[in-house]
């Protein structure tokens, strides 16, 4: 499996010079396998660049879209996506149910110019959602396990598994509280245990995460934590707090570095980057 950040900030696009190494598209990840298939989570703005790509490269194999919930930073690049008015691609859609009603309703079924100048009939690509996300999703050969998100209005973190190997990307999700319909502590470390890569949001600094409880992100010192206790031995930071530039995204990796050696964990840390893969 390749996996390729095309966005990795969080809450709103922060793009400028101050952001230009890490990156200030927001949340949207590819994985894609040795035969070609290609499933995309989340379509923040990120997921435009992507789409050029994907029709610069004529790769019109059929697309699986998992949404983690439906919050706009996770959702506002759908309408930039080339490939979704183009007739040669097709889109399976899945995951949560509110983020799948704000596509058809906000996007496909409106009939006038609120949001954007385009709706359902321009757009060319097919396109099937699927109601039920099944336990587990098999697709090209990659067998794909959900977990609940302690989030407001919950959603669904991932888990990818293909030759053996395991990643699992949970964004948008607070380790330190539990909210009515997300999973428990253990039930996080059990879906964590086995993976090789965890990606999960560290939106926050653990001198921020305070002031910010009840918001549905997580601090780099919870995701150590998290990864120790499942045995997991890289962790890799994702969405970035927009306020956070890259000398700040930088400083924040350096403080997790250092709490994983006071703690004695055998943990590599990097942050999330825009245009950057991992490979397994």
């Amino acid at each position: 499996m390749k996996v390729t950040f095309w966005g990795t900030r969080g809450s709103i696009p922060s793009p400028g010079p101050l952001t230009v190494r890490v990156g200030g598209n927001t949340t949207c990840l590819e994985v894609e396998t040795d035969g070609g298939q290609r499933i995309i989570v989340d379509a923040g703005t990120g997921l435009r660049a992507l789409g050029i790509r994907l029709m610069r490269d004529h790769a019109t194999e059929p697309i699986v879209l998992l949404l983690t919930h439906s919050h706009w930073d996770h959702l506002a690049g759908f309408t930039f996506f080339p490939p979704a008015y183009h007739p040669d691609f097709s889109l399976s859609i899945y995951g949560n149910h509110m983020a799948m009603e704000v596509i058809r309703r906000d996007i496909f079924e409106r009939r006038d110019n609120r949001y954007f100048p385009v709706n359902m009939d321009d757009f060319r690509a097919v396109f099937k959602f699927h109601e039920v996300l099944p336990h587990p999703l098999i697709i090209g050969g990659v067998t794909i396990e959900s977990v609940s998100l302690n989030h407001p209005g919950n959603g669904f973190g991932y888990r990818f598994e293909k030759d053996g190997h395991r990643i699992a990307f949970i964004t948008d999700n607070e380790i330190g509280l539990q909210y009515q319909g997300g999973q428990s502590l253990d039930e996080l470390v059990d879906f964590c245990k086995g993976c090789d890569i965890l990606i999960h949001d560290a939106q926050y600094l653990p001198s921020e995460i305070k002031a910010h409880h009840g918001w549905g992100h997580s601090t780099y010192e919870e995701v150590a934590d998290l990864a120790a206790e499942a045995g997991v031995p890289h962790i890799v930071l994702t969405h970035h707090d927009p306020e956070r530039d890259d000398e700040g995204c930088q400083k924040l990796l350096e403080q997790a570095l250092q709490y994983i050696a006071a703690r004695g964990y055998h943990i590599f840390c990097e942050l999330a980057i825009e245009n950057q893969s991992l490979v397994l």
